[in-house]
């Protein structure tokens, strides 16, 4: 097996911590006795940390190197979550360790998307970076399920127990992968003296502003999505297996496919277009989520998997057309940059989710709080393209 897909068969597990605590927390919340606010901040906590992780991951790889970086924030992070399973039992406790894991999960997960594209040709980035997330996808599949499973069969520990077993594999798979790999720092490439190299474009303050309000929907509706299907799911007669199933299968299959397909897509077609387009349907989606919890089940697991296409579809895209436009040797700082910003103010979506839900008991209401992530997504894709034409009719 190629060195890259033996990374991403290591990031299926590397990336079990991201999702434990999203599909344990039906069963968290009676444990621990949290209200929707108190739950949302944990997993607020959670996203600060992350955001920190990767900023301080991508600023590192341009001076350590994407796969030093990966490797060891991929051990700590199986150390992370472990310590979570062994000793979070309240709030305090929860919100403490919590940093620990945001901060090793974060810290992987830059350094994988520059091993991604700098393993791959430049033609085949939004392919090679939508492989690696799929792979990402994948992983919080698989600890989605097992987390709600495990909670509801046993409980919350446990759920987290097993999660470190996949982080744990998956270190030691990434470990192989990389064996072999040599990389080269680019920070040793004399630089070049043009300024606009060295500028801050239009083009990537744009795709900046489009990662944060992608970052923001994202992040509350994957914080939320699994709570909100296991309420639609909970007067159906399904044993816990089945229920987590349908909780990981709605959610993250669906992003398994669409930052494969919508990747592969970006290196066809414009990658600004589907950037317009993935935005809209991100909002319209969001919005369908909360208002279809009155109109049954299969409404509910229908726009879920919808909304969670177009939701994280544009991840990859993004990801890849800021590698088109800043240069390689400043690569692993923009990204910090972008990590920090977006998951920094995305943080705050889990939070206001629950505020808005606890206010209103409405989930359409607390859905539009994303969904107003993809509008603006959507506006900064427009303007792009608009400066692209003008660009070109200049040219």
């Amino acid at each position: 097996m190629k060195p890259f897909f033996t990374l991403c068969v290591a990031r299926v597990g590397a990336s079990f911590g991201t999702m434990a605590f999203a599909g344990a927390l039906p069963i968290i919340r009676a444990e621990w006795h949290l209200d929707a606010s108190s739950a949302g901040a944990i997993q607020t906590v959670f996203n600060i940390s992350n955001a920190v992780g990767l900023f301080a991951a991508s600023w590192l790889c341009d001076y350590l190197g994407a796969k030093k970086v990966y490797l060891v924030f991929s051990w700590l992070a199986a150390g992370a979550l472990f310590l979570f399973a062994y000793a979070a039992h309240s709030y305090l406790s929860a919100a403490f360790i919590m940093t620990l894991v945001g901060l090793t999960q974060g810290g992987a997960y830059t350094p994988a998307m520059l091993l991604a594209i700098k393993m791959s040709r430049p033609d085949k980035r939004g392919y090679s970076v939508g492989l690696i997330l799929t792979a990402g996808s994948f992983g919080y599949l698989l600890s989605l399920f097992i987390s709600s499973w495990g909670a509801a069969y046993k409980n919350a520990s446990f759920a987290f127990y097993l999660c470190t077993l996949g982080v744990l594999v998956g270190a030691a798979l990434g470990a192989l992968a990389l064996s072999n790999y040599k990389e080269e720092l680019l920070r040793k490439i004399p630089a070049k003296k043009d300024a606009q190299k060295h500028s801050f474009t239009w083009a990537a303050l744009l795709l900046l502003v489009g990662y944060i309000a992608h970052s923001w929907e994202l992040l509350g509706a994957w914080a939320w999505t699994p709570s909100m299907l296991a309420h639609v799911l909970k007067n159906e007669s399904f044993n816990p297996v089945t229920t987590g199933l349908i909780i990981a299968f709605t959610v993250h299959l669906s992003g398994m496919l669409s930052t494969l397909i919508v990747g592969s897509l970006s290196d066809y077609f414009n990658r600004t277009s589907v950037l317009i387009f993935m935005g809209a349907a991100g909002a319209v989606g969001s919005l369908f989520m909360g208002i279809s919890v009155s109109w049954g089940m299969m409404w509910s697991i229908g726009f879920a998997f919808l909304g969670s296409f177009f939701i994280l579809g544009d991840s990859g895209v993004l990801s890849a057309a800021i590698a088109d436009n800043v240069p390689a040797e400043k690569l692993g700082k923009i990204m910090g940059v972008r990590s920090l910003l977006g998951f920094g103010c995305g943080s705050f979506s889990p939070l206001l989710f629950g505020v808005v839900m606890d206010a209103s008991h409405s989930w359409w209401l607390a859905y539009a709080v994303p969904g107003v992530g993809g509008v603006i997504a959507c506006i900064a894709a427009i303007v792009l393209k608009l400066k692209e034409k003008s660009k070109y009719r200049l040219a």
